[in-house]
């Protein structure tokens, strides 16, 4: 087996310090020397890192980052490295298992028994409460012939109107806010912003814990020369806060004051483009109506130094 690293104990990985672009660095779990590379991307989450998949007899036997791909560079975290492990699991199931009535154990049954127990219980729900009494809640990682399968099932199939998923609770809302804002439901910024940045602001974002690559990049960033400022905003203490030069912690439920004080400080300051807000923007004279009573108030605000609530380790 060939590793470029323990990623369990070592989740982010040797430090490239840079300033302009991000150094390779290619990061590899094989188990058995491959028969080919399959061109792929981790999934795992919204960060997308390429990767190359390695197939040996038609089983998953490795993976490694793509050093041209402009996301990772290389790199991959602990879910890209280990993930594609459960796949070939001893104790994966291969059949389905469906619960004895008498003794409640779980026994291997045939896709046929499996597959008719759930359309016949299927069809008892909807016959005695309506097709309003089966729900789905899906996750953000299908692809797009998985989404438009499990609609034809649920909407057109079973006819309930109870279909969501995670997406709607975080990515749907951003993509709407995105529109709002800018026009688009695509981040209007690039990851190659952080190589150049001389200040970094993260909002409820933890990405330390979260993604883990983006981490990577910021971490080498924040080693290299010129180093950005890292202001961190999160009620919680977390890894990402530890490495802040200022951590806000505001109260639950005030991040839309927090922000809508610091837009009225910018505005009030004169600290943007005019020419470029009169020649892009629209809307603006009611963000400043929406700001002007936003005035903040440094008595009493929660400023303080992450490394105290680990330690001071650094």
């Amino acid at each position: 087996m060939k590793q470029s690293r323990d990623s369990i104990s070592d989740i982010w990985g040797e430090r490239t310090p840079y300033l302009g672009e991000w150094p390779e660095r290619v990061d590899a779990r094989i188990m058995e020397e491959p028969d080919r590379w399959v061109q792929s991307a981790c999934v795992l989450c919204s960060n997308g890192c390429g990767m190359d998949i390695g197939v040996k007899e038609g089983r998953i036997v490795g993976v490694r980052g793509r050093a041209a791909d402009r996301v990772n560079r290389g790199r991959l975290g602990p879910k890209g490295l280990h993930a594609w492990e459960a796949n070939g699991s001893p104790d994966r199931l291969r059949v389905p298992l469906m619960r004895d009535a008498k003794s409640g154990e779980l026994r291997e049954a045939t896709w046929d028994d499996a597959m008719n127990a759930i359309v016949s219980h299927s069809k008892e729900l909807v016959d005695r409460y309506t097709s309003a009494a089966i729900a789905f809640y899906s996750t953000g990682q299908l692809f797009l012939e998985e989404y438009y399968t499990l609609t034809l099932v649920g909407k057109a199939g079973l006819g309930t109107i109870h279909m969501d998923g995670n997406t709607r609770l975080c990515t749907a809302t951003a993509a709407a806010s995105l529109r709002e804002s800018f026009g688009s439901d695509g981040q209007p910024a690039s990851y190659t912003d952080i190589d150049t940045a001389s200040a970094l602001f993260l909002v409820g974002h933890n990405p330390a814990s979260q993604q883990t690559v983006l981490w990577m990049r910021i971490l080498d960033r924040l080693a290299g020369p010129n180093r950005p400022q890292l202001v961190v905003v999160d009620p919680r203490a977390t890894q990402t806060a530890l490495k802040a030069d200022v951590h806000i912690t505001p109260r639950l439920g005030t991040n839309v004051p927090l922000l809508n004080g610091i837009l009225h400080i910018l505005l009030e300051r004169g600290w943007y483009d005019e020419k470029y807000v009169e020649a892009h923007a629209t809307g603006f004279d009611g963000l400043q109506r929406t700001v002007q009573s936003w005035t903040p108030q440094p008595r009493g605000s929660r400023v303080r130094d992450p490394r105290k609530a680990f330690g001071g380790r650094g």
